[in-house]
């Protein structure tokens, strides 16, 4: 079996997954909590898997979790390198400390802990003049579950680049 290129399918990443992180800037937030297959979400954000892997319940070696892993990399790299022509460089958000805090009893906004259950870090751009950010992820919810590629867009502050700047 052969596999497309990184930058085919990144390419083809930029054309699917563009138009809807242009459609989650633009859409006003839900009123109501919601977790569905799409993503989840409520008054001040909406998270959307934008692309899920296979999971990875027979997958003794690897092999097609690294296959995952990098071409959910190639599409991250090439939707940040998009998103940062339009918007300057991201602000890195370093989820893992939020985790930690987290087990030290500390509390992150939910969205972020939550967040911080699946991926170890994000890419964060603010979005001018609308009051909103925008952030990319690749996270997993356990070793056996697709990788799951996600946007996030939200009216809350920017989160702190890691758990030690929030008070």
């Amino acid at each position: 079996m052969t596999t497309a290129e990184p930058e085919a399918v990144s390419e083809e990443a930029l054309e699917r997954y563009l138009p809807i992180i242009d459609g989650m800037i633009a859409q006003p937030f839900p009123a109501a909590d919601f977790d569905d297959a799409t993503g989840y979400g409520g008054p001040a954000c909406r998270v959307r898997v934008l692309h899920a892997s296979q999971d990875f319940w027979d997958d003794e070696y690897h092999r097609a979790l690294n296959r995952a892993d990098a071409e959910m990399s190639a599409d991250l790299g090439a939707l940040a390198a998009a998103l940062t022509v339009r918007w300057g460089d991201p602000l890195t958000v370093d989820l893992w400390s939020y985790l930690e805090a987290g087990f030290d009893g500390k509390r992150a906004p939910e969205l972020i802990e939550r967040l911080s259950q699946s991926a170890c870090s994000m890419q964060v751009w603010p979005v001018p003049d609308s009051g909103r950010w925008i952030g990319l992820t690749v996270g997993q919810h356990d070793t056996e579950l697709p990788l799951e590629l996600m946007a996030v867009v939200s009216r809350t502050p920017l989160p702190a680049p890691d758990a030690a700047g929030q008070d």
